[in-house]
């Protein structure tokens, strides 16, 4: 290396080396597993998604980024017990890297922030925990979904200017009402309230919600009319299609968001043996916590890519006064390189929705019928599992995946 750039100043000689190392790393960097394993979720294959991620590799930047995506595969495949197994991992390793890698520090100064291990958005690390609850609901291990509840509040109080979550914070007062916590359940109904921009009140002691607008009012109190001799409650968290990948701004009907899935949110209908038992509401957006946490990230960014090229340039500029011809390879190496971090976690969905409806004492299965905001059916389901019950509250979810 000495030989290589003499005169040049150590730091220069050991960025000038490492640059020419990373970028014959990153060049045969591709994860071709992972593309496919999404592609086939969203076709509905499951388990070929399962199988092109049956084996992640361990220390591996993008770990936290394989094992978010496999948690959503074997959630949708009612492996509970293994989903939970991949995000607690997760989990672990981004709380490893909360201790900062002096390597990757120095490569992402150099080359770009793909360098640095994947760690998400902080709303994508906080959903981890709020579908990671939806595991342990399905199992009826209340204690450990109140675990989930107090991760997501943790995440949620230390925001630093990075977007709220009304479906976190919903999750979050759910799970601490099934372990009779009422008074922080409360607090996270508040919360969850505040941050809605639909016409949807949360009563904050039983966490029902109630639509404001007369003609949904009205679908309701026909539905509690039909049920009035049931005690039962169904609360089923409902998620559709997907969010849009490496998207930056707003997102555009038809192309950022894909499928039939628009700007205006949809819902879903409930059913239990034959009767409308109540709808969903739109709790979040992830395109818009997308859009929103790249307009904050942007302004933390700003100082350190303005740092990255001045060094890129330091770099360059000092193996020129060496060799010009090197120089300028250098220089064109670096800038190769100039690319931004768009890695997300492309299985989560678009829209998270929560349903809170009288149900049957006796429920066993249930219908959900998707539909757009203009009403019309997209698609549909008949739920049998996951339907999880404690005292006079069935818990389920589903997903749909778009078309």
């Amino acid at each position: 290396m000495h030989q290589a750039f003499p005169g040049m100043p150590p730091f220069l000689r050991c960025s000038a080396v490492l640059a020419v190392c990373l970028a014959g790393f990153l060049a045969g960097c591709a994860s071709p597993p992972l593309q496919s394993a999404r592609a086939n979720f969203y076709a509905s294959r499951f388990e070929q998604a399962n199988t092109n991620l049956a084996a992640i590799p361990k220390d591996n930047k993008d770990e936290i980024l394989y094992l978010m995506e496999r948690g959503m595969i074997r959630q949708n495949l009612g492996q509970y017990e293994s989903s939970a197994l991949d995000w607690r991992r997760a989990g672990d390793l981004d709380a490893k890297l909360d201790t900062y890698s002096v390597f990757q520090g120095a490569s992402s100064l150099i080359v770009n922030d793909r360098t640095l291990s994947f760690r998400g958005m902080p709303f994508e690390r906080t959903l981890m925990y709020a579908f990671l609850a939806k595991d342990y609901l399905a199992d009826s291990n209340w204690d450990y979904a109140a675990i989930c509840a107090r991760n997501i509040i943790k995440k949620l109080e230390a925001l630093d200017g990075f977007p709220d979550i009304a479906y976190g914070r919903y999750m979050a007062g759910f799970c601490l009402e099934l372990i009779n916590d009422e008074g922080n359940a409360t607090i996270q109904y508040r919360a969850a309230e505040r941050l809605l921009t639909s016409n949807v009140l949360i009563d904050p002691l039983s966490g029902d919600i109630m639509p404001t607008t007369n003609v949904v009012k009205a679908t309701i109190s026909i539905a509690k009319a039909a049920l009035q001799t049931e005690p039962a409650e169904l609360v089923c968290f409902i998620t559709m299609g997907r969010m849009p990948a490496g998207s930056t701004g707003s997102p555009q009907v038809g192309k950022t968001y894909g499928e039939f899935y628009s700007q205006f949110p949809p819902y879903a209908e409930i059913y239990g043996n034959d009767e409308y038992l109540g709808r969903s509401y739109p709790f979040a957006n992830t395109a818009a916590l997308m859009d929103a946490s790249q307009r904050r990230l942007a302004a933390i960014q700003l100082a350190k890519d303005a740092t990255r090229i001045a060094t890129k340039i330091a770099i360059s500029e000092a193996v020129k006064q060496q060799n010009g011809t090197l120089g300028a390879l250098v220089w064109l190496a670096l800038f190769a390189m100039e690319a931004p971090d768009t890695r997300c976690w492309e299985t989560l969905p678009l829209w998270l929705e929560v349903a809170r409806v009288p149900c049957p004492a006796d429920l066993k299965s249930y219908t959900v019928v998707f539909k757009s905001a203009a009403g019309a059916t997209l698609g549909s389901k008949v739920i049998t599992a996951p339907i999880a019950r404690r005292g006079h509250t069935f818990i389920s979810f589903c997903r749909d995946v778009g078309r």
